[in-house]
């Protein structure tokens, strides 16, 4: 079974379009019964291991654990979070300030 990623419907067709043509195994839907959710959020908001906040930041420890929870490698969880403009901080690799 695949995981659920919860988006609005304001950005339920670009995500969806965007998971499929990456082949990332991921369901998105409309709404709270899901995995983890996307939600539009003031820039420079932190996400959490369920709350992705587009134009925000998340740690790379907390970025691995929700790849870990979703099913899906960290390389494709970094494509989901780059088109959601969402920054890496406290990389663990040295990779990202």
């Amino acid at each position: 079974m695949q995981a659920r990623l919860g988006v609005s419907e304001a950005l339920l067709e670009a995500v969806t379009s965007f998971v499929g043509t990456h082949d990332i195994p991921l369901e998105v839907v409309s709404g709270d019964n899901c995995n983890v959710r996307v939600v539009k959020a003031a820039e420079g908001e932190k996400s959490t291991s369920s709350v992705l906040h587009a134009g925000g930041w998340i740690t790379c420890n907390t970025a691995r654990g929700m790849a870990a929870e979703l099913n899906i490698g960290s390389r494709s969880l970094g494509q989901l979070l780059d088109h959601l403009n969402i920054k890496i901080r406290a990389c663990e690799l040295g990779c990202f300030d």
